[in-house]
């Protein structure tokens, strides 16, 4: 995963809500979709459905037991060619392709495999979380 050394301020939707720009293979380009952001998950997760009209091929990773908050579930490792995460891009990042119900209007959860690389600054107040890449 590349790090960049830039500070970025994501703007949220609602508390911890933003959007990212995900690689979609399949257009070429990037496509937006809305993410919460999980101190308390260890991976990202991003949606089967969505990975899976994007081009990623989510049958042939590695299948990994995870706990979520109610029951514990079998998804398939999954590595996202890029992310932009405003002007911060992060290429080749390991994901777990997860479905999530169509009511909670997110399409995944930006995990601390992302988060552990940056200082995180959340900002309520403001609708803002800032990251600032850890340097060493």
């Amino acid at each position: 995963m590349v790090i960049s050394n830039a500070m970025l301020t994501m703007k949220t939707t609602s508390p911890l809500m933003t959007e990212i720009d995900f690689w979609n293979k399949r257009k070429s380009n990037y496509s937006v979709f809305s993410i919460i952001v999980d101190t308390g998950a260890h991976m990202t997760c991003i949606d089967r459905d969505t990975l899976i009209r994007a081009g990623y091929d989510v049958k042939s990773g590695n299948k990994r037991r995870i706990t979520t908050a109610s029951r514990v579930e079998y998804v398939n490792e999954v590595y996202i060619d890029r992310i932009k995460l405003g002007d911060i891009e992060l290429e080749n990042i390991l994901v777990y392709a997860h479905e999530f119900p169509e009511e909670c209007l997110m399409y995944g959860v930006l995990g601390l495999n992302v988060l552990s690389k940056y200082d995180v600054n959340l900002l309520f107040s403001k609708k803002l979380i800032e990251l600032t890449a850890i340097s060493g």
